[in-house]
């Protein structure tokens, strides 16, 4: 998959003005604050229906526009090419469209452009909380798998009327007995999208990790043992997926367990006044040699593991899809020794549409692959850059 062409107006600082890429790599060079992460931003707006940095909508349109526009012609695996676009304005506003047609749902998305994107931030995913770990898997399985998407979606919603009625329920608003009975009603929802988000989560930590004891073996030149496995915060699901028992244990039953843990709890929930148990406090461990590098890896460590998995989360997709992500690495390489930074740069663009942003020019100083278009990126104005041009 590459992004073949960019059209962009009203974005951020950006200027107005149109692009073609290198279907191979694309380097984008300037000094922070010019406008390198914006053009990245402006990139993958499409492929999740949102800023990949949790922007609102009035944060990422210029301040001399009333709206943006942004229209990407997209090139998939099998040579068809379409046109993604999406427009917002500061009322309110929300167009996306695939080839002029009206796109209403962002589940409709998932897959049709996918990008992978890597910033200083990415290390969070191995030294930060829970949080970072369970989302990098959530949008992951929901490349794969898009039901896995709406079965997400609706938990979490579930999740807040039942947190909701818990709340009311502690400050004496809602009768006990009353709320007893619609407490069950939300368990028993939730039971059933829980079984469908902790089999997910388990699969996925299953797929990815063959794959990023790979990239981690190549970046690293070692053969240390390196998993990401999954840690169910439910007893009900950790004794189903542990052993022999995950071999006999079918949804059904899964699921009756989740039921049956979450009522057992719910008199306590209803004590504190919000839920105890759930996929929401899952998390996942990152291993190298045994070692669990959320707690005791070095600060190297923990940046290879990072990109291993975020390398590896392309590969999964393609096992799944056949479809190779465009990956976007936004002024990373100052956070990996030179010697790893450049293996990373030639393991990426074998496969795939890569996009470089970097500050220094020594971060990519001697590379030489085949196709590459460098832009210069100067208070949001990007000009591309000719071969042995200052």
């Amino acid at each position: 998959m590459r992004i073949v062409s960019a059209s962009i107006s009203g974005f951020r600082n950006l200027k107005e003005d149109s692009f073609e890429f290198s279907p191979q790599v694309n380097i984008v060079l300037g000094r922070n604050g010019m406008g390198k992460t914006n053009f990245f931003e402006a990139l993958n707006f499409f492929a999740l229906g949102r800023s990949h940095q949790g922007s609102k909508t009035e944060e990422i349109i210029s301040f001399d526009s009333d709206s943006l526009h942004v229209k990407l012609e997209v090139e998939e695996e099998s040579g068809h090419k379409f046109m993604g676009e999406f427009g917002l304005d500061k009322q309110g506003g929300r167009r996306i469209k695939i080839d002029g047609e009206p796109v209403s749902r962002r589940s409709d998305l998932v897959g049709k452009l996918a990008t992978v994107f890597f910033n200083p931030d990415s290390i969070a995913l191995v030294r930060g909380g829970p949080r970072n770990r369970r989302h990098f898997v959530d949008q992951s399985q929901a490349e794969i798998d898009p039901l896995y998407l709406t079965n997400l979606t609706a938990f979490n919603r579930t999740l807040r009327q039942k947190s909701g009625l818990l709340r009311d329920m502690r400050k004496g608003l809602v009768n006990y007995q009353k709320g007893q009975l619609e407490l069950k009603a939300w368990n028993e929802e939730l039971a059933s999208y829980a079984t469908d988000i902790c089999l997910g989560r388990n699969e996925y930590s299953q797929l990815v990790s063959p794959y990023a004891h790979s990239c981690h073996r190549k970046l690293t030149k070692e053969e240390k043992p390196f998993e990401f496995v999954y840690q169910s915060n439910l007893e009900s699901v950790k004794k189903h997926l542990s052993g022999n028992q995950k071999k006999h244990s079918d949804k059904s039953e899964i699921e009756a367990d989740i039921l049956s843990e979450l009522d057992y709890i719910s008199k306590d929930e209803t004590k504190r006044g919000r839920p105890l148990v759930g996929p929401q406090f899952d998390d996942f461990e990152v291993k190298l040699s045994g070692l669990d590098l959320r707690v005791y890896g070095s600060q190297g460590e923990t940046r290879t593991a990072a990109v291993s998995l975020i390398l590896a989360r392309g590969d999964v997709l393609f096992e799944r899809r056949q479809i190779r992500p465009v990956l976007f690495f936004d002024d990373i390489f100052s956070e990996l020794d030179r010697e790893r930074a450049r293996r990373l740069q030639e393991m990426a663009s074998q496969l795939h549409q890569v996009f470089i942003a970097t500050a220094r020019q020594d971060d990519v100083e001697g590379w030489h692959p085949d196709q590459v278009k460098t832009w210069k990126v100067n208070e949001g104005q990007i000009s591309q850059s000719l071969p042995n041009s200052d």
